[in-house]
């Protein structure tokens, strides 16, 4: 029969004939061919499950239907033939109706931009069919669990997490976070997508068939083939082979999203439909365990899982749940997994797992079948043509016995979906244990020898030097011997570890260095260990070796609690402050929620891709498409020579397509358009291109220390310099010095799950429409209209929806929409421009900022001096904003009377660096902190001690809230004790505190109707008069204002005292994380603690805001339904929810007060387009949503007015307005309204009046203005041995005024702290240093957070009787702030990672081991927590050597070596350093930033073996002979 495949999708059937190529991707066919939206396309890589989807295929042999979830970005179409596909549309939709698991997201406010929630849906819903199938109540563990392969940049996370707890039985709400609604939950059936009656008949008639049916591709010149039988397979294989076709052999393909190489041979095999590969069998005599080939990994966890297992299956099915995550495992198999690490270097896991299990591989070809070692299988053998003529059959394991054990590990750089850096799989067989044992053992006393290992395997996976840094897997022969015969005792620990060198050959690798491999081998193969050693030294009753062996593999991460606390403002303007559902948030759980992928879909529309450039600062030769002009389905090349002549080539000061020299590596040249997204992809690369070698170009730039050295420097459109005082003057007089501090900031990706893409549809007269995925529509429309040469009004740029932007889309979408148009124009028809996750990521790159500080302190700054250098790339873009973030915003909380900034921007060849969240201030944040944190580490004090005492604050106090007690003389070095931790500050040693407080807790307007706490049962406060406070260096009063209006001061910035909530929020998080009570437990924990450090910190923040000014539209038709078009753009940050909002409250006010507010149901927010609200500029700054709001006031105010005077009362609200419209509207629809039922308003950027509004009429000229304050605590833990991380809790506490939108907010508030997390943690970017190619431009090398990964205790408050009077609605922003309070994230990790390279545990080497030095200065003889602030002790000096004279790029090259992560700061005294940790803290640089140490020393020392410990200054332990 001829080949036809045929599946249904959402219960659509779906049939591809002849010659429809069925190598296309599941996810493209469902765009093409059905039009439904649910799959969104975000990475194309697996890697982030934003196109999962449901499969459920049906077994001809069992009658069984079975359902798995997949991605659709990486299957081919045609290995779904007789399936059915569910998207997220086909589980609820709003024809429909919607299903449970999408009601609960949208309750729980789990969705924000929505990019991402379809494929968490189907995610929750795969798990609960498999909780279903198995007769089980799924749990908050299986629900979290489903989610490892998603990924979200917006939520944070918590909501999602919420909305699945809530579907497990006998929930308590109480546990739950912010819902909309208060209806109880109603326990609704699992539905399922039907599997029809015809496609099962299908399935069989094709299962009954004799042969494969005959391939298509004709016409293509592309065959699928799906053989039916072995035999069948190696007779195509023979035939392909000897025609020399291009072919492959594909299973689940899910190695394509690794290795970017989605199959476009002309003939794919498909073998997935062979029975034999896809066999579980268990050997006739029980001893060994078959896998097919076929056998996706997720069924062979399962299978490992099963009860009747032994533990050591368990265990290995614990280790393979980490492997990507839940979709890829469905798809991919055991032997394709094994093929790859074989052909392509796989950091595979299994292979490291199988391998330890003892697992031998079946390869059979047409002549042989053999049974081969995973060792043979990864060797250099010739004659193994793995996809060529050979497949894997086939891999057996034995079955464990009673005495087996098995453990294993991987580290990477985050627990679920991410690669392995290093694995190690250790199985142990131990001798049956003699009677005279065992009865010891049951009577409580040794009885004769411990039993012997009689079978070891040990194998460790990781780059090796020998391979030229290819990835394997490989016994571990030397530690092997050491093991095997021997009683497994401390003795023979330390042989196995002194063995281990033997076994390594590791090789640097991006992110990950030689030196963190042999060291986390060592503390991988401790903790494997060391659960059996431990037996023995219990016997010998010797502590410092138990703590030792006191180790710790991180496991599944338990599901995370969290605690919201918000004031109730609800009666104020409702529905304005109610956490009411996000507007249209349904339809992102169902995926009909449109995006810039989902707009305008036509059969003749054409897609294009670009054409890169591979060299940095190169002339730039021939670009020929000639190539790939030929391929099928391409259409055209666009280049320079294409834009229009009356039109600009550059676009916001880059050049759109490079056409004599290219400057960076990734720079356009051009792009390839055709037919499909793929052929489009497949043409770019085909394009050649040509470079000549010019010497007169000079040497690329790549680096900072570069550009300095080069002179190499913008001249960005601000002041470069910031004075304040006279700090060269105070830096003379300051008792104590720190001379050229150093510190290097990371960058990070946007990660926006929408990549920047564009559609452009050219119309009649030369006027084009654009839709794009884009934060200012302006931007949009001019580059569009300038690059075409034509006027504005001919171009009409629309946005419903952003899929994420985080200041990405600002400026990136203007050249990808400008080309995108360039070939509409060329070609007359529509053209979509989509990058893909990599190009995305090679096209947005951020900020880089080095700086050298030098300040004067006993605690209390006196002056700062500061240089810093931001790197921008090879044009400037919006790169000045960071520089301008960071000379303005320097000063953040702290009160810095001397103050000297400098800032430059460094010109490179890099990409050109644009803004991302918190631009500059995040910054600044990061270096005041730092310098806050060299300043504690001189002194030896706590570092919130040193925070508290640098706050500004009011003038007119008798001290400053937070002086010491005692003020020390200058000269006194202080030595840390007990007294010098906040627990201590009352309000005796804090002397001016608890009467700011008070004046504070009194200073709020006496019209305020602020009311108690959501959640937290609290009354309302009475609030009276304000007193007569006043911050700052200066006061200003406006004449007639109230006290309130004072200002405060601080690095010539103003603002009212009623503003100033920072000692609220500080005062606030150190109650609700009981910090004092945590800094014990945390000391303690690390006294007892060997090899785990905790460590805790708290920072604050303070963020500049000013909303916009920004218009928006209001109409009402004739039935009294009402549209609003506003000037923002709607990135998931609640915009159109609040707007939605305040047009309910604002129409309300015409009506009587018993029927207000008006229907929210009833008013529709339309698209943000250029022809309706011109001139908005963009969405930023985490403002723009109130400008709007005001904005959709001040229209709503004026429809009210006109149609005041035709109120109709009526028995309800609907029945009145309709009442009233229909007195000036018939709505017949053939006659005009008599009163005008349209208006625009517009917010001038002004402050409002008093009550926040603008309903008085009266308003300042002075441009609104105001600050809000916030502060965190964070407590992590981290692991010595192996560089493990966790977030133990985080407590936040903001300052939002009256949120227009509870639930909104705090959803913000979390998402940016997780955004700052990753920053500090996972998120690395890798530069080649050679020719500055990005090489994190993907999901498999760029790591975001997880659900895995945050906090484990995650609270939010903000802070009551905080209206912000003066802005809209006393409202204050949320988004961008909270991202600077994850530096406490960074700052408790510096504390732990202290307490590991300085302390190593009392409790584990008690005070034999003493850093080097330390009871000579300090005249303590242990080996404490405080070991760093002893240390730092001895700096005490009144001058410090300063740092070698000589150019600036002499001083930054010294800064570190690029490769490491920790470096060092000399204050001046040789070998006193002062420690610095830079984010991110990876797994890698967090391991070495804790220091070199010897784990065999340890234990030798520990057993007496061996001489005392000695710690040198650089952290490095070494046993003293």
């Amino acid at each position: 029969m001829d080949q036809s495949v045929r599946f249904n999708v959402n219960g659509l059937d779906v049939i591809l004939k002849g010659d429809f190529d069925l190598g296309k991707n599941l996810n493209s066919v469902i765009k093409s061919e059905t039009g439904f939206k649910g799959t969104k396309l975000a990475c194309s890589e697996g890697g982030c499950g934003a196109c999962a989807v449901q499969v459920a295929s049906f077994n001809a042999g069992t009658g069984q239907v079975e359902r798995r979830s997949i991605n659709s970005c990486l299957c081919p179409v045609g290995s779904l033939d007789g399936c059915v596909v569910t998207t997220s549309e086909g589980l609820g939709c709003f024809k429909k109706g919607f299903s449970q698991i999408q009601d609960r997201f949208a309750e729980y406010s789990a969705s924000q931009c929505g990019f991402c929630t379809p494929g968490f849906i189907v995610a929750t819903h795969q798990a609960l069919t498999k909780c279903q199938e198995k007769g089980e109540k799924p749990t908050e563990d299986i629900l979290q669990k489903s989610l490892d392969g998603n990924l979200c940049r917006c939520t944070g996370y918590r909501p999602i997490l919420d909305a699945c707890k809530s579907l497990v039985a006998g929930v308590d709400v109480e546990d739950l976070g912010v819902r909309s609604c208060s209806t109880p939950f109603k326990a609704e059936p699992l539905q399922q997508a039907h599997f029809p009656d015809h496609l099962k008949q299908y399935v069989k008639d094709k299962a009954a068939a004799a042969s494969m049916p005959t391939p298509s591709g004709r016409l293509t010149g592309k065959l699928y083939l799906t053989p039916k039988t072995l035999s069948e397979l190696f007779s195509v294989l023979e035939q392909y082979a000897n025609q020399q076709d291009d072919f492959r052999v594909i299973a689940g393909n899910t190695g394509a999203g690794v290795y970017h190489d989605w199959p476009l041979e002309k003939v794919l095999i498909d073998i997935k439909g062979i029975p034999d590969l896809a066999r579980i069998e268990t050997s006739k005599d029980g001893t060994e365990l078959l896998f097919g080939a076929n056998v996706s990994q997720s069924r062979a966890i399962e299978e490992l899982q099963k009860p009747s297992q032994l533990a050591p299956f368990h265990r290995m099915a614990d280790h393979l749940l980490r492997i990507a995550g839940t979709h890829v495992r469905s798809a991919a198999t055991l032997g394709g997994n094994i093929a790859l690490g074989r052909l392509k270097d796989l950091e595979s896991d299994i292979i490291t797992v199988f391998m330890a299990a003892g697992a031998s591989v079946q390869v059979a070809s047409q002549s042989s079948n053999r049974w081969m070692s995973l060792e043979d299988i990864l060797g250099t053998s010739t004659d193994l043509k793995l996809g060529k003529g050979d497949i894997i059959a086939a891999i057996k394991l034995p079955v464990p016995q009673a005495t087996d054990s098995f453990w294993s590990h991987k580290l990477s750089q985050r627990f679920w979906n991410s690669h392995a850096m290093i694995n190690m799989s250790v199985w142990l067989r131990k001798e049956q244990p003699s009677l005279a044992s065992t009865l010891g053992s049951k009577l409580g006393v040794r009885g004769g020898a411990e039993p012997r290992l009689t079978q070891v395997r040990v194998v460790i996976g990781s780059p090796r030097q020998e391979l030229g840094g290819r990835w394997q897997g490989q016994r571990a022969r030397a530690v092997e011997r050491a093991l095997l015969g021997s009683a497994l005792d401390v003795d023979t620990l330390i042989q196995a570890l002194q063995a281990l060198p033997q076994d390594l050959q590791p090789t640097p690798t991006p992110g990950v260095t030689a030196e963190f491999v042999s060291g986390a081998a060592e503390g991988l193969l401790l903790t494997a260990l060391a659960p059996h050693v431990m037996k023995s030294a219990s016997a010998q009753g010797n502590s410092r070796l138990q703590d030792l062996l006191k180790v710790h593999s991180m496991g599944e991460p338990p599901f995370p609690v969290s605690r919201h606390s918000f004031p109730d403002y609800s009666s104020i303007a409702a529905p304005v402050a109610l956490p009411v559902e996000k507007d249209r948030v349904r339809l992102q759980t169902s995926g009909e929620a449109v995006y810039v992928a989902d707009v305008g879909t036509s059969t003749h529309e054409l897609f294009a891709a670009p054409v890169e450039s591979t060299r940095a600062l190169a002339k730039l030769g021939k670009v020929d498409p000639a190539a790939a002009l030929k391929l099928p389905g391409v259409v055209a090349f666009v280049g320079p020579d294409d834009i229009p002549k009356t039109g600009c080539a550059e676009v916001f000061g880059q050049v759109l397509f490079a056409k004599d020299k290219v400057e960076y590596h990734g720079q356009i040249l051009g792009l390839i358009v055709a037919e499909s997204q793929v052929e489009a992809e497949r043409g770019a690369q085909a394009v050649q291109v040509g470079y000549l070698e010019d010497p007169t170009l000079g040497a690329p730039l790549f680096s900072i220390a570069e550009a300095i050295k080069a002179g190499s420097y913008y001249d960005p459109p601000m002041d470069l310099v910031t004075t304040i005082g006279d700090a060269k003057k105070a830096m003379k007089t300051a008792q104590h010095v720190i001379k050229n501090g150093r510190y290097k900031l990371p960058s990070q990706q946007h990660f926006y799950m929408e990549p920047q893409a564009a559609v452009v549809l050219p119309d009649e007269a030369g006027t084009f429409t654009v839709t794009s995925s884009t934060q200012s529509l302006d931007a949009v429309q001019k580059a569009v209209a300038e690059t075409l040469g034509i006027p504005w009004h001919k171009v009409t740029a629309v946005c419903r929806r952003v899929g994420g932007g985080f200041g990405g889309k600002a400026v990136r979408p203007m050249p990808v929409a400008a080309a995108c148009a360039v070939a509409a124009h060329k070609l007359g028809k529509q053209v979509r421009l989509t990058y893909n996750r990599n190009t995305d990521f090679r096209q947005n790159g951020e900020t880089e900022v080095e700086y050298s500080v030098g300040f004067d302190a006993d605690g209390i700054i006196s002056a700062l001096e500061c240089k810093a250098w931001c790197l921008a790339g090879a044009f400037l873009d919006l790169a000045w904003n960071d520089l301008y973030g960071v000379m303005t915003g320097l000063d953040q909380v702290y009160e810095l009377p001397n103050l000297h900034l400098e800032g430059k921007m460094c010109r490179t060849n890099l990409v050109p660096r644009t803004i991302v969240r918190g631009p500059g201030f995040l910054n600044a944040v990061m270096i005041m902190e730092q310098v806050v944190e060299h300043v504690a580490g001189y002194l030896g004090l706590d570092a919130t001690l040193v925070r508290e005492r640098n706050f500004m604050y009011p003038k007119d106090l008798p001290a400053h809230p937070y002086a010491p007690t005692t003020p020390k003389p200058k000269s006194q070095v202080h030595t840390p004790d007990a007294t010098d931790t906040p627990t201590k500050t009352d309000d005796q040693n804090c002397n001016g505190k608890a009467e700011f407080l008070e004046a504070q807790s009194e200073a709020k307007s006496s019209s305020d109707d602020d009311k108690g706490r959501k959640d937290m049962g609290e009354t309302p406060s009475k609030r009276g008069t304000t007193p007569d406070v006043v911050c700052g260096r200066f006061q200003m009063k406006e004449p007639g204002a109230n006290a309130s209006e004072a200002s405060v001061h601080s690095s010539g910035r103003d603002f009212p005292v009623n503003q100033y909530t920072l000692p609220q929020v500080w005062e606030g998080v150190k109650k609700q994380a009981d910090y004092a009570a945590k800094q014990r437990e945390v000391e303690e924990f690390n006294r007892t603690h060997a090899w785990l450090k905790r460590g805790v910190a708290m920072t604050p923040t303070r963020f500049d805001c000013a909303p916009p000014p920004i218009n928006a539209a209001v109409s009402v038709y004739a039935d009294g339904s009402v549209t609003v078009t506003h000037g923002g753009i709607e990135c998931g940050q609640g915009l159109s929810t609040k707007v939605k909002q305040m047009a309910a409250f604002a129409l309300g006010q015409l009506l009587p007060e018993s029927q207000r507010p008006f229907p929210m149901d009833m008013i529709h927010i339309n698209d943000t387009r250029s022809d309706i609200v011109p001139n908005a500029g963009p969405t930023w700054s985490s403002t723009t949503s109130e400008g709007c709001v005001a904005a959709i006031e001040q229209a709503c105010n004026k429809i009210c007015s006109r149609l005041r005077p035709h109120l109709q009362p009526k028995g309800s609200t609907w029945e009145t307005w309709q009442a009233t419209v229909a007195e000036v509207q018939e709505g017949s629809g053939l006659t005009p309204a008599s009163v005008m039922l349209s208006a625009y308003g517009f917010y001038d950027g002004t402050a409002r009046d008093a009550d926040g509004r603008t309903t008085k009429g009266a308003k300042s000229s002075k441009p609104l203005k105001y600050t809000t304050f916030g502060a965190a605590c964070s407590e992590v833990e981290v692991n010595l041995l192996t560089g493990e991380k966790t977030i133990q809790r985080s407590d936040l506490y903001f300052d939002c005024g009256r949120s227009l939108n509870p639930a909104v907010d705090i959803g913000q508030i979390e998402g940016a702290f997780i955004m700052g997390m990753g920053l500090c943690t996972t998120e690395e970017i890798l530069v080649e240093p050679q020719t500055g190619k990005l090489l994190s431009d993907s999901t498999w090398t760029y790591k975001i957070p997880t659900a895995a990964d945050i906090p484990r205790h995650f609270n939010v408050t903000f802070l009551k009787d905080s209206p912000n009077i003066r802005s809209v609605m006393s409202s204050k922003a949320s988004g961008e702030p909270s991202m600077m309070l994850s530096m406490s994230v960074l700052y408790a990790l510096r504390r732990a990672v202290l307490a590991a390279k300085n302390g190593l545990s009392e409790a584990a080497l008690g005070s034999r081991a003493v850093p080097k030095g330390l009871s000579q200065v300090s005249g303590r003889d242990d080996n404490s927590l405080h070991w760093h602030g002893m240390k730092s002790a001895t700096h005490a000096a009144d001058s410090l050597r300063p740092s070698p004279e000589g150019s600036e790029a002499a001083g930054i090259a010294s800064v570190r070596d690029e490769t490491s992560t920790s470096c060092v700061i000399e204050d001046g005294l040789q070998g006193n350093p002062f420690f610095v940790l830079e984010a991110p803290v990876t797994t890698c640089h967090g391991k070495e930033a804790m220091g070199k140490f010897s784990i065999v020393d340890m234990l030798q020392a520990a057993t007496g073996s061996a001489a005392d410990l000695e710690c040198h200054s650089s952290g490095e332990w070494v046993v003293v002979h």
